[in-house]
């Protein structure tokens, strides 16, 4: 009966033991057989696009991504490479059974480019919502080629590719009956994206309004009301920015709203780019922060002028760069992933984390009025310009970032 009793104990400390170790092997605890202690550790998990490159942990090669690495707590720097694309760097903080995580964008070295459009376009101007962009096709250009059939006028390109990966033929949605003097012509979007006003103006001639999702419609002369109109698109857009700040940031929707100018949500909404035009203070909302956030230092304190990055679900908060250090006049925009910003200097575009690390150059060449776009879809970025010496008009292309 002791017998028993006493294999029955033995047992049920075997699996008692064996359970804790198990536990606290899944926890991140480890033996340090040189202390002679049990150490908790972290888990830094490593993930990057394209995937299977190279894991660098303070200089030594480690393992290839996608893995999960076990670190005892400890601040380290981390390096994610692959032939043929730019490093990721950054140093990162590990701490005892929390999990940190890493999701590296690597760019290539030489990214391609591709016409998206032939004709020679002036004036493109991007869609409220990011996935279209409207150019005129002047009638000089239109009409070089003798024997073709002038295709002058008003396009959309949709930022898309069909289902055979093919990219999405431009369309064209007002083929003017009358000579137009295109070289003082301007576009503008409605919120909805439904209608589009090609105004004719230094000064204001004419205007006239189109429907966008139908082709060679005879247009709306809208010139005596074209002020109101534009007037009112613009407070359709500035309270759908008020509304989308207080509803998701409510907390902070009154500083900010108060003190920042060129407010750009995510695409997932789950960041704000914008810019600060009077100085002061983000309170914390979530105190203590989360176990396991973003390592990078925040600055809760904005100034002027300077472009921040606040992060919604840690609630912390970024310097980006300063106004002084943007080209282009709609500022810094996201990336179409969430977790970068595209950035414009003179004649080169940049990609940077949006907590500002890691600034990488992905195209240094000229193109026309800084102007660049993110492709909804991911991997790529729309520009304007011309690749040949002659003096012609520009066209849109891709920047392939795959």
């Amino acid at each position: 009966m002791l017998k028993r009793v006493v294999i029955s104990l033995t047992i049920f400390l075997a699996i008692a033991c064996l359970t804790i170790g198990v536990i606290a092997w899944s926890r991140g605890y480890r033996i340090n057989v040189g202390q002679k202690t049990l150490t908790a550790t972290g888990i830094l998990s490593t993930s990057s696009s394209p995937d299977k490159a190279s894991i660098f942990i303070d200089g030594k090669l480690i393992s290839a991504t996608n893995a999960s690495l076990s670190l005892a707590p400890n601040w380290y720097s981390v390096k994610i490479s692959k032939e043929g694309y730019q490093p990721w760097e950054k140093k990162v903080r590990v701490q005892g059974e929390v999990v940190s995580q890493i999701d590296a964008l690597l760019l290539p070295t030489n990214p391609s480019l591709r016409a998206l459009t032939s004709m020679g376009i002036i004036s493109p101007v991007l869609s409220p919502l990011g996935t279209k962009v409207a150019y005129i096709v002047p009638t000089d250009e239109a009409t070089a080629g003798g024997t073709l059939k002038p295709k002058s006028g008003v396009w959309i390109l949709e930022l898309r590719t069909t289902a055979l990966g093919g990219k999405s033929e431009p369309r064209r949605i007002f083929a003017p009956s009358v000579k137009y003097d295109w070289t003082k012509a301007s576009l503008h979007w409605s919120p909805d994206e439904k209608q589009i006003i090609a105004a004719f103006k230094k000064p204001l001639t004419t205007a006239l309004q189109l429907i966008t999702d139908e082709e060679n419609i005879v247009p709306v002369d809208v010139t005596f009301s074209f002020s109101s109109l534009i007037n009112q698109w613009e407070e359709v857009r500035r309270e759908k920015e008020k509304e989308a700040v207080t509803f998701i940031i409510p907390k902070l929707a009154d500083t900010l709203l108060r003190a920042t100018d060129h407010i750009r949500l995510s695409p997932d909404e789950t960041k704000m780019l914008y810019l600060a035009t009077n100085s002061g203070t983000l309170a914390p909302i979530l105190s203590p922060p989360l176990i396991g956030s973003n390592s990078t230092e925040e600055v809760r304190a904005i100034e002027r002028g300077k472009y921040y990055v606040y992060d919604i679900k840690e609630d912390k908060n970024y310097f980006l760069t300063g106004s002084k250090s943007v080209s282009s006049s709609d500022g810094p925009i996201w990336y179409s992933d969430s977790k970068h910003i595209v950035l414009v200097d003179k004649d080169t575009i940049a990609l940077v984390d949006f907590d500002s690390q890691n600034k990488k150059s992905v195209y240094s060449g000229p193109f026309e009025n800084n102007l660049v776009y993110s492709w909804p879809a991911g991997g790529r970025l729309v520009i304007l310009t011309s690749i040949n010496a002659l003096k012609t008009l520009p066209n849109l292309y891709e920047i392939d970032l795959r």
